[in-house]
């Protein structure tokens, strides 16, 4: 197209073209000055796009405006002493949701502003002894219907979004142990929470209907439960295992949720994760999933991307350390919130560098690393602002209170 070949001309041959125009202020020439400067803007703003770019310190990859950048930080009250302790995040509906123990709430973030909306409490325990007898803990919502499901310690707690209340608590056990982190089928509108501090770790299965616990499924062999996802494909419920005798550095186990609605849920096939200790997972395209790791220490930083039909891995991801993972429609980009980074690429207690991880769709290769705050942890993305939302406790220089950092990611 005309215009673009001319957007690309030297600013200077654009300038000395429009000088000789000047020097002759008949119509045609008056035309031809305006679709000049037009053409002169557009030239500097290609220019200004082929520069250095805005690339935040720490970053690798590709330089540009798709670098991820740190674009703004949200205080939340109380988060300093104790230092800030979180769990895990959501977006659904122009919300960001954060479960919030130092404040024994949900926290809700309008991602168009970017500004603390409201604290929403309503019975959650808070910071307990250990992360184990704290909460609020995972959080599930549930897309276009107002409501959103928080595992608590002992229940799961259900939240209308419209009021900002608690409206409901639903007993899942006596132990004294958190329900962690849940995920939702829409096929079958139930939702599964792994209560992975009891012995065995279980999960339950809710109703969204009807608000009721409808199966539970005990994992006798293992030594706790993780992340988990609701495949509609293979109407399947994934979840991270973290470690059985035949498999001590975790597994992922898959319910198929015809089990569940028989009122029999039965794990149907595991499938081995090698060293990765695994914690977050979230389905990705071309009926791939993406397993967060966190391995042992001397073990290689990856993560895994596997097959969802055969659960067999497809790719090793030059990054781990991480809890919760996310995935961009929009961007075709894996989040990864490596807590425990280590830019040497080996799991070690010591070097670790908190940083969100980038990760191509398509090529599953590492484009970008950021750093982020001390025990960044969770991570979540809203597709309509191209935000990314990592809460952080204080401990890092650069971020010397608790909060939520928001990086842009276009």
């Amino acid at each position: 197209m005309i215009h673009e070949e001319r957007s690309m001309q030297p600013p200077q041959e654009i300038c000395r073209a429009k000088e000789r125009l000047c020097r002759s202020m008949n119509k045609e020439n008056l035309l031809k000055i305006r679709i000049l400067s037009a053409l002169l803007v557009a030239g500097s703003i290609a220019l200004t796009g082929c520069g250095s770019g805005n690339t935040a310190a720490g970053a690798v990859g590709d330089k540009g405006n798709s670098t991820p950048r740190t674009v703004a930080t949200i205080a939340v009250p109380n988060s300093k002493t104790p230092p800030f302790s979180f769990d895990i995040g959501a977006v659904e509906a122009g919300k960001y949701y954060v479960t919030d123990r130092n404040n024994k709430s949900v926290d809700v973030i309008d991602t168009k502003t970017n500004k603390l909306e409201a604290q929403i409490t309503g019975g959650f325990a808070g910071n307990g002894k250990d992360p184990d007898t704290s909460g609020p803990d995972g959080i599930v919502a549930v897309p276009g219907a107002g409501t959103i499901y928080v595992g608590d310690v002992n229940s799961v707690k259900v939240v209308d979004t419209a009021t900002q209340k608690v409206t409901k608590n639903i007993p899942v056990s006596a132990n004294g142990f958190r329900v962690d982190e849940g995920c939702y089928d829409p096929d079958d509108n139930l939702a599964m929470f792994a209560s992975p501090g009891d012995s065995p770790p279980f999960v339950t299965f809710i109703s969204t209907k009807t608000q009721t616990i409808v199966g539970h499924l005990d994992f006798k062999d293992s030594v706790g439960l993780e992340d988990c996802k609701y495949d509609a494909k293979s109407k399947t419920f994934n979840i991270n295992n973290d470690g059985t005798p035949t498999n001590p550095h975790g597994q992922i186990d898959a319910i198929p949720a015809s089990s569940v609605v028989a009122g029999a849920p039965a794990v149907s096939r595991s499938a081995p994760l090698g060293d990765c200790n695994p914690t977050g997972m979230v389905l990705g395209p071309n009926n791939e999933m993406l397993i967060g790791c966190d391995p042992p220490a001397g073990k290689a930083l990856t993560s895994l991307i596997l097959d969802r039909s055969s659960l067999a891995t497809l790719a090793k991801v030059p990054f781990a350390g991480e809890d919760q993972v996310d995935y961009d429609a929009a961007s075709n980009k894996y989040f990864l919130s490596g807590r425990h980074w280590v830019p040497g690429g080996v799991s070690s207690a010591t070097g670790q560098v908190p940083s969100l991880g980038v990760v191509d769709g398509a090529t599953h290769a590492l484009s970008y690393t950021l750093p982020t705050g001390a025990n960044a942890h969770s991570v979540a993305v809203d597709s309509a602002s191209g935000q990314v939302y990592l809460p952080f406790a204080p401990g890092v220089s650069a971020f010397p209170d608790g909060g939520i950092q928001v990086v842009g990611t276009r």
